[in-house]
């Protein structure tokens, strides 16, 4: 899915945006050159349930490795599990913690772990606003695709343009 929006910027950036669920992770590379932004990909990484805990992160860290390698990304933002969460789910953390050290390690020049309040400050907007971007109860930068895509989708799509303000 290709899609093109004015920005002003004149220096190439690719950004990654990640948003782990507890069986698949979510992604979107963008990129930013001059005046256009691109949406290279929205995709995900369903971890295979028939393998043991420790083979699913070597899977998850191999994988996220050739995207992040294939699209040449510079810069990453990782949605992370809010702080305040009511439950917390252990294979989440366990992918969130992989994906980071991945980053760490890879040529990715700049990132960061965001929550809500940190993402929407990168993307210049309130953290009230954030929820209904992510929800679909609003567009967020006009994309006219928004309502066809899941709540994972949209915030991985945020988190990547999040990065790009690195």
């Amino acid at each position: 899915m290709t899609v093109m929006s004015k920005k002003n910027n004149y220096t190439m950036e690719v950004a990654i945006g990640i948003r782990v669920s507890p069986n698949k992770v979510y992604f979107s590379v963008v990129s930013e050159w001059e005046d256009e932004v691109e949406i290279k990909l929205i995709d995900h990484i369903v971890i295979p349930k028939s393998l043991e805990t420790p083979e699913q992160l070597k899977f998850l860290r191999s994988t996220m490795s050739d995207i992040i390698n294939e699209n040449k990304v510079l810069l990453a933002c990782i949605r992370i599990t809010e702080s305040n969460a009511r439950t917390v789910n252990v294979p989440r953390i366990y992918m969130e913690g992989v994906i980071q050290e991945l980053i760490a390690s890879s040529s990715i020049n700049k990132y960061y772990v965001g929550q809500i309040s940190n993402i929407s400050a990168k993307l210049g907007i309130n953290r009230a606003d954030f929820k209904p971007y992510a929800n679909n109860n609003e567009v967020f930068m006009d994309f006219d695709f928004w309502s066809e895509i899941s709540l994972e989708e949209r915030e991985s799509i945020m988190a990547a343009f999040s990065a790009l303000n690195l």
